[in-house]
């Protein structure tokens, strides 16, 4: 199996005083599903960038969950994770807050947005061959047509104008809002899509 980096959400357990690195397991379980060995990559990882040469991605994954706007140990390792992926052009997938971090590596922005957590609606456009699909919602902010960078392009939106699905216009770079390993079943559509950005 070929190498894929996947980041992890970095939060504070206040009960035992740790700060913890977390990963929702159906995610591994998504990664192995499409054929890829996951590596997990540590928040507060002295030097990530050796730690990414010492592992050789053949992909990469920016996880869901928390803030992309707070300047933390996390947004570092994004950041150093896309530019390895823009150097050595290795294909590169944002989940959710994944996809809001990689909208602002290159410019762009996120705003605010109400009815998109824990909630589902439906999305349409290039990605969906302009029928409308379903998908799972889990984020308070999001990106309107204005704030999504220049660099990329809108492949889907949700019916309330958010940008759902976006790509870079000459890498192989891919942001999503909803969470395909958050189904009970792997669906083909979120399969399908995730392996041809990997090919």
């Amino acid at each position: 199996m070929k190498n894929l980096i996947v980041t992890q959400r970095h939060e504070m357990n206040k009960y035992y005083n740790e700060k913890r690195d977390c990963l929702d397991v159906r995610l591994i379980n998504f990664i192995e599903e499409i054929k890829y060995k996951p590596i997990l990559i540590p928040s507060a990882i002295k030097n990530p960038k050796k730690f990414i040469f010492s592992n050789k991605p053949s992909a990469i994954i920016l996880s869901g969950g928390g803030d992309p706007r707070k300047k933390d140990l996390r947004s570092k390792i994004e950041f150093e994770l896309i530019k390895y992926s823009i150097k050595y052009k290795v294909p590169l997938l944002g989940i959710c807050r994944g996809a809001q971090a990689l909208n602002l590596f290159y410019g762009g922005k996120i705003t605010k947005i109400k009815n998109h957590v824990q909630n589902s609606h439906f999305i349409v456009g290039k990605v969906t061959r302009n029928k409308k699909i379903k998908v799972n919602s889990f984020h308070n902010f999001g990106i309107k047509k204005k704030l999504l960078s220049k660099k990329m392009e809108i492949l889907g939106q949700s019916l309330d104008n958010n940008v759902e699905c976006f790509k870079h216009k000459k890498l192989k770079q891919l942001g999503i809002m909803w969470h395909p390993e958050r189904y009970k079943v792997f669906r083909n559509f979120d399969l399908d899509l995730i392996t041809k950005l990997y090919k």
